[in-house]
């Protein structure tokens, strides 16, 4: 039985109150998890759902462009489906993740591979498990050996062109969602386009990005926490920017923010320290090898927190010189796509003068 109420610790700060834990069938495969809960309105209710240690699943590509893929018999759907390889963690305890998924390509393709990297992971059916999936591309696969299926597998391994895979995933073709999304996922990496910086058009969903992770971030914060922006490019309605979302955390002091290291590497968090400006605990947050956060944290007496919100006030405040930052940000990632220092440093006279005149109208930033 499990009363610790730590188990659910996004829960609890909504509200949500775990009374205790029953697990009626077990097996190291998964659980059949029962949680007595009181919800915020004060309603008791069970919450049935699947307790699941995870699974990997793997795109294999070999060296010509072609993904080995499954097409296999599931008696749940009692459908053929295509797939790709996959297995569970639960009969692999202790087992590194990336010798999991070399083991599920061997075994159900017969295949190795040159190298095998992690890329993500999500969740694979949230509302009713807490199964996580984690991605591995396979890269250099070949096939040299015979499978070695389980009594209740029964499959057929294809080689399957690598834009045709991609297309099979969009069009529904592909019915298992998870090789679906798999793909989709790998698509941008195995075209080689995250080579490159990227600045696109601004995208209503970066608010709301930014808001999920703010309430995961308050929650491992907690008291230390004052206030908490969206700041950068992403937070400027209309403009064009990496599509990075970049948090500002302001702290009552900046000492403790050094004992949450383990805490933020368990969300996926690197930790960088100052990172080249004094006072600062600076975070990326990746998905595999693309960025998609970076935290900032300052104490609250820092003046770098006046310096980045004063500068996307000015550009909310100011859509036309949000559209020369905009277009100045295009111009540099076309020139120096892949010269992240050039790009960089291109944009600092034009923050630099944005912020002058800031100064000068004596607009200053409207967050406590």
């Amino acid at each position: 039985m499990n009363n610790n109420p730590n188990d659910k610790p996004v829960g609890a700060s909504l509200g949500w109150r775990l009374l205790s834990t029953t697990r009626p069938y077990q097996s190291h495969w998964h659980n059949l998890r029962q949680d007595q809960v009181t919800l915020p309105d004060g309603q008791e209710i069970t919450y049935t759902y699947q307790e699941h240690p995870g699974f990997v699943t793997v795109v294999p590509v070999t060296d010509d462009g072609q993904i080995i893929m499954l097409r296999c018999y599931r008696y749940t759907v009692d459908d053929w489906c295509w797939e790709l390889p996959a297995g569970g963690l639960g009969d692999k305890p202790g087992v590194p993740m990336e010798e999991v998924a070399r083991q599920e390509l061997a075994e159900e393709t017969g295949a190795q591979c040159r190298t095998m990297e992690r890329v993500g992971w999500f969740y694979g059916m949230n509302g009713t498990s807490d199964a996580r999936c984690t991605i591995f591309i396979a890269k250099g696969a070949h096939i040299n050996g015979a499978t070695n299926l389980e009594a209740t597998e029964q499959s057929e391994v294809h080689l399957v062109p690598m834009g045709q895979a991609f297309q099979m995933a969009r069009d529904g073709r592909i019915t298992d969602a998870d090789s679906a999304l798999v793909l989709l996922r790998c698509e941008e990496l195995l075209l080689d386009k995250h080579r490159h910086l990227k600045v696109v058009p601004y995208d209503a969903i970066w608010p709301l990005l930014f808001q999920a992770e703010a309430a995961r971030l308050a929650v491992i914060f907690g008291d230390h926490l004052a206030a908490i922006h969206h700041m950068g490019s992403t937070s400027v309605p209309g403009i064009w920017a990496k599509p990075v979302i970049d948090i500002m955390a302001i702290v009552h002091e900046i000492a403790p923010v050094d004992d949450l290291n383990d805490t933020l590497r368990a969300l996926g968090y690197l930790p960088k320290g100052e990172y080249g400006i004094a006072g600062r605990r600076y975070f990326s947050l990746n998905d595999g090898p693309r960025r998609v956060v970076n935290l900032h944290v300052y104490a609250a007496d820092n003046p770098e927190i006046h310096r980045h919100l004063a500068f996307v006030d000015y550009l909310r405040a100011h859509p036309d010189v949000a559209a020369d930052y905009g277009a100045l940000k295009r111009d540099l990632a076309q020139r120096y796509g892949d010269q992240i220092d050039i790009y960089t440093n291109g944009k600092t006279d034009f923050i630099a003068a944005v912020l002058a005149t800031a100064r000068q109208t004596n607009e200053v930033p409207s967050h406590g």
